[in-house]
């Protein structure tokens, strides 16, 4: 292990930091409270053995997948490693162990990495568990059309979040982002991601990745699994990108299925949806018949229910028979893009995925598709959460050590935590002096009540009036004599505003914002493998690196 990486992670709950789902936070630290909702225990080896049997048996067609992947694989740069892991899916005891994710900009946020980590991690543990060919899988979601969603991404410089946005002018639905073609405004992006990484031994090497991927012409998908392919160098990691006119046709009988019977699917994830609100959960999803869309040149639309039995296009209102609909699956399967409740069955259609690495929105939403997997003929594959991680780097470590703070202090925000520091740092204890005063008032006027009760009943009252007054007036004198401590801490809030900035840049969880990229220049791209070695594949308690 490289110096970058200087101990094993440390684990806090993921309830401390104050940023997860309740039901995901459940799934990681009380499974038994939400197994109904989900097909087994995913730390447990007998269930993974059961869930690897399943899912070896599931695919109907190894052999033209792999076809299609090894191709696909080949186009990326993909080397020896993946080739020959497309080939072990040929086998028929051959698993997968598979995450995703949307093609993010330069990789997205650091999350799809911690997925990625988790995803490589767990193809060795199974294959360890089960005795069986363990493939990790990376699918590659280009179809969705919500290009604002994956088109910025954010580093840090001198603890400022730098955005940094590639805006080639599309419209608001273009289709599957994935097709998109890179224009000549990605090297201006690139420009502007260089400015932003200061200089490092490290960074020749990290932009020449990112610059052989992000080229004019080459499209958003193509140069996401590019960037990820050279990261992830000889893991044999097995990209797919399902938007495939052939992948599409081996999916064509779970497409006809939701065309034929549209309602059951939403009708089941209402049903869950409505279980977990009366158990106290949020529900992710909320279905309505159909689960899939529509591609056209300009655009991705739904296919929604019409009263007469058929479909409506809802971009433009045409209406479209069920008999056309199954004519067109037929005939261009590509046409059709599943929803976030299809996706994943389509995943499982093809793949023998016998365990799924996601990330906290996804723990949730997978258990609203337990009847949906059941509707379709499927095995759900057991859900595995993704390494949930902070990065602490030295300059930062300092500051938590110097105010005793740990990362989950920075769940709150920076005046109320600058707050607590001034006051635990203060040479007088102003919480106990206040509290000592505001003991005496209380005592001296309790004494004092009977005295002038006893001259007129009726002053009593002005008594507890004269208290209430004399306590808002302490505690505003508290208050300003707080405050004019902190006016003598200027370099305290500015070293906690540099944590923070660290650890909740614009106030969310760092794994939710910032780029590996910034990691890899300072860090070296070393980086990856001593997060692999230095991460737990138990993944129910939120991991902290030290750097």
């Amino acid at each position: 292990m490289s110096t970058a990486v200087r101990a094993a992670a440390r684990r806090c709950s993921p309830a401390d930091l104050g940023a997860f789902p309740e039901l995901f936070v459940d799934y990681c630290t009380d499974y038994e409270a939400v197994a109904d909702f989900y097909p087994g225990d995913w730390r447990k080896t007998p269930v993974r053995r059961e869930h690897a049997e399943q899912a070896a048996a599931r695919p109907a067609d190894r052999e033209a997948l792999a076809d299609v992947l090894a191709e696909q694989n080949e186009r990326w740069g993909g080397g020896p490693a993946a080739q020959k892991n497309v080939d072990t899916l040929r086998d028929s005891e051959a698993i997968a162990i598979t995450t995703g994710q949307q093609v993010g900009l330069l990789t997205g946020p650091l999350y799809t990495i911690y997925k990625t980590i988790t995803t490589l991690q767990l193809a060795d543990e199974w294959a360890e568990q089960t005795g069986r060919p363990v493939v990790p899988v990376f699918w590659v979601e280009g179809e969705d059309h919500d290009f604002e969603e994956i088109a910025t991404t954010h580093v840090l410089r001198r603890n400022d979040v730098v955005s940094l946005s590639y805006d080639p002018g599309v419209d608001d639905n273009p289709g599957a982002v994935g097709r998109l073609e890179l224009t000549d405004a990605v090297d201006g992006l690139l420009d502007r991601l260089d400015d932003a990484l200061p200089p490092s031994d490290f960074k020749p090497a990290v932009m020449e990745r990112v610059r052989a991927a992000y080229r004019p012409g080459v499209s958003l998908e193509d140069a996401f699994a590019h960037l990820f392919r050279s990261l992830f160098e000889g893991e044999g990691l097995v990209f797919i990108n399902p938007d495939d006119a052939r992948l599409k046709a081996l999916t064509r009988p779970l497409f006809r299925r939701e065309l034929e019977d549209p309602n059951t699917p939403a009708a089941r994830v209402e049903a869950t949806d409505q279980a977990l609100r009366d158990r106290g959960y949020h529900a992710q999803v909320h279905a309505r018949p159909t689960n899939l869309f529509w591609l056209e040149a300009d655009g991705r639309y739904p296919i929604d229910r019409a009263d007469d039995g058929g479909f409506v296009l809802r971009h433009d209102g045409r209406r479209v028979s069920r008999a056309d609909l199954l004519d067109r699956l037929d005939a261009e399967p590509e046409r059709f893009s599943p929803n976030v409740v299809l996706r994943p069955l389509m995943q499982d259609h093809l793949l023998p995925t016998a365990a799924y690495v996601a990330g906290p929105g996804e723990v949730s939403y997978f258990a609203q598709y337990g009847d949906v997997y059941d509707w379709a003929g499927l095995d759900m594959p057991l859900i595995h959460p993704r390494a949930s991680v902070s990065l602490v780097e030295g300059k930062v470590q300092k500051v938590l050590d110097k105010y005793d703070l740990t990362v989950c202090d920075f769940r709150a925000p920076l005046d109320t935590l600058f707050q607590e520091v001034v006051v635990n740092t203060m040479e007088v204890d102003i919480d106990a002096v206040f509290q000592d005063a505001t003991t005496q008032m209380h005592q001296a006027l309790n004494a004092l009540k009977p005295e002038v009760g006893a001259v007129d009943q009726t002053l009593t009252s002005s008594a507890e009036a004269a208290r209430a007054a004399i306590v808002e007036e302490m505690e505003d004198l508290k208050q300003r004599t707080v405050r004019a401590e902190k006016r003598h801490h200027d370099e305290v809030r500015a070293q906690l505003a540099k944590a923070q900035g660290n650890l909740r840049p614009d106030g969310t969880l760092q794994e939710r914002l910032i780029n590996v990229l910034y990691y890899l220049n300072k860090y070296s791209l070393d980086l990856l493998g001593d997060l692999r070695a230095a991460l737990d594949t138990d993944t129910s308690a939120h991991q902290i690196v030290d750097l």
